[in-house]
């Protein structure tokens, strides 16, 4: 598996499951490893999220999850980032 890790709102955890993460205006899609729905307790591979919030903080989120996105080892990286 490689990408980052994800907790759900559920509990369920994967380590390595993210595979892309695009940022396009103020939606935020996700792309998960389908071996991973079971433990994050998800049935679609694919979340989308509608960040609504004023533009200048849109933009300081994309800052931020620039970040978290690259830090860490290059083999745990999502195969696809576009923030």
């Amino acid at each position: 598996m490689r990408g980052r890790s994800l907790v759900t709102a559920g509990q369920g955890t994967a380590y390595g499951c993210v595979r892309e993460a695009v940022l396009e205006g103020n939606v935020l899609r996700i792309l998960l490893d389908p071996e991973a729905l079971e433990s994050l307790r998800l049935e679609d591979s694919e979340i989308e999220a509608v960040i609504e919030a004023p533009a200048h903080d849109v933009s300081r989120f994309r800052e931020i999850l620039a970040q978290v996105l690259a830090y860490g080892r290059a083999d745990a990286m999502p195969a696809r980032v576009a923030v």
